[in-house]
């Protein structure tokens, strides 16, 4: 798989794999936000966890009761949270 492929498995509401992952924004247990090669990804639920972070080919595997995933296609997002992150 590469790095860039944009993939998505849901298995019962229960368990997703994100592929092409570049970075995890923010996370807690009702929402995970990440920036992946095609552009923002936010999932919504219960009781979620990052289960495999940042795999070799940037996949992240994701548990808990899965509500919603929204896409977005802000790609300037990755570089906009490095440079805040550098001058904090």
């Amino acid at each position: 798989m590469e790095k860039s492929l944009q993939k998505l498995t849901l298995t019962d509401r229960r368990k997703l794999e994100v592929g092409g992952v570049l970075e995890i924004i923010s996370y807690n247990d009702e929402n995970i936000t990440m920036y992946t090669a095609l552009g923002n990804l936010r999932i919504g639920g219960e009781n979620l966890e990052v289960g495999t972070a940042f795999s070799e080919n940037g996949t992240v595997e994701i548990t808990g009761y899965i509500r919603t995933i929204h896409f977005s296609d802000n790609k300037s997002g990755y570089a906009d949270n490095f440079i805040s992150r550098i001058f904090r």
